[in-house]
């Protein structure tokens, strides 16, 4: 009788050290998941931050298009171009996602002015239609400047 007590109790302790073993085993699992989830969320590589800024600079001189003709606004925007593709290639954390994606948008606001003047340049519509739009357009560009500002600021501020 003894003997299967003693057996009871030493099969009690060796379930409640593998009980032990399994939860601390689950603890750091999850310490570890939530760990890396923070780092996704907030770190910004080194890689994406380089990266971001030149592209960052490159949109900022096209803020400068009124001194520039077609060819030279042309060409800014592919050098911006370039620059935005290598800041996506250098994604690695969601923060760089979160980041590389606002950039993208700033981009697409800096050249969206040239693209509408390139329309109505190369458009067949009446004047007519043209100048009854102008007062719409001119509202939705001061709109997309002031969003401009705000973006170019939010990314400079992060990246400076």
């Amino acid at each position: 009788m003894t003997v299967t007590r003693h057996a009871g109790i030493g099969s009690q302790m060796t379930l409640r050290r593998i009980f032990i073993g399994v939860g601390i085993a689950t603890l750091s699992v999850i310490l570890v998941v939530f760990l890396w989830l923070e780092v996704e969320a907030h770190w910004l590589t080194s890689s994406e931050r380089n990266a971001a800024k030149a592209a960052l600079a490159e949109i900022d001189l096209l803020q400068n298009s009124e001194s520039m003709d077609g060819k030279q606004f042309d060409l800014q925007e592919e050098r911006a171009n370039l620059k935005l593709g290598t800041a996506r290639e250098m994604v690695r954390t969601r923060r760089d996602r979160e980041l590389e994606a606002v950039l993208s948008y700033y981009f697409t606001l800096t050249i969206s002015p040239w693209d509408k003047a390139r329309f109505v340049l190369e458009s067949s519509a009446p004047s007519s239609d043209v100048d009854a739009d102008r007062k719409l357009e001119r509202k939705r560009w001061i709109a997309e400047a002031a969003e401009r500002e705000q973006l170019r600021t939010v990314l400079h501020k992060e990246l400076d």
